[in-house]
């Protein structure tokens, strides 16, 4: 399935953090690291 392109705004800080830990995750990218992110909030929300 292709990707889809979205416009997200983060806080600078939230940005830094992303920014230190995307590699520590084994993510190739930062897109890897939020996705990963918002799925597993989505499984902790339901």
């Amino acid at each position: 399935m292709a990707k889809e392109k979205m416009a997200v705004y983060f806080q600078p800080e939230t940005i830094k953090k992303i920014e230190q830990e995307y590699k520590e995750d084994n993510c190739a990218s930062k897109t890897e690291f939020i996705e990963k992110a918002v799925k597993f909030y989505i499984g902790y929300l339901r």
